[in-house]
């Protein structure tokens, strides 16, 4: 039996992300059109997820929760976190007091 779990394209992309990420900062290109996440909070799954209530996904309807890929990259302080398949714009962390 052969599995391919990820395919080289996907994982060439994330790779690309995370390099420019570390290395440029986020350029308003990088997060157009990306998911926003609010009350979002780190799942430990086979690896490592995120869950949040979602705004701006091209496949999850609007103010529903959901179950990232695994997380490759997070910055909190700027908001951000990569997955697998995408970037994420992060809200508040789950359990934050609301405004």
């Amino acid at each position: 039996m052969h599995y391919t779990f990820v395919n080289a394209d996907t994982l060439a992309r994330l790779t690309d992300d995370i390099r420019k990420a570390a290395s440029e900062g986020f350029g308003p290109g990088m997060l157009a059109g990306a998911p926003f996440l609010d009350e979002y909070a780190l799942v430990p799954q086979p690896a490592v997820g995120l869950t949040g209530i979602v705004t701006g996904h091209p496949r999850i309807a609007d103010g529903r929760r959901c179950f990232s890929t695994q997380v490759f990259h997070i910055n909190a302080e700027q908001g951000v976190a990569r997955t697998l398949n995408r970037w994420y714009r992060l809200g508040r962390p789950h359990g934050s007091e609301r405004n």
